[in-house]
């Protein structure tokens, strides 16, 4: 999932000891996924659906960005993350 790791990337260098989702953070999390599923989605409404899946579900998984981080190799192959993109096709 190429598509992903930029947010994972960005997911891992933005959280590095946190121990909860801070709101500073998650803007941060849905700038970059926007910015870049925007460009595959089409429009900015697209892209917003689908970073508040991707989103909804990596807390779901791992409520704390600590967690996150731990797992952020496993993410981009996550099949609940993929989902979402899936969801996206018209």
């Amino acid at each position: 999932m190429k598509r992903l790791m930029p947010f994972l990337v960005f997911l891992m260098l933005s959280m590095a000891c946190k121990t909860n989702w801070e709101a500073d953070d998650k803007r941060a999390f849905y700038q970059a996924c926007t910015d870049e599923a925007i460009k595959w989605a089409g429009t900015e409404d697209r892209a917003k659906t689908y970073c508040d899946c991707v989103f909804g579900k990596m807390v779901q998984k791992y409520p704390n960005e600590a967690d996150a981080l731990e797992h952020i190799d496993s993410l981009g192959k996550d099949p609940d993350l993929i989902k979402c993109r899936d969801e996206m096709k018209p």
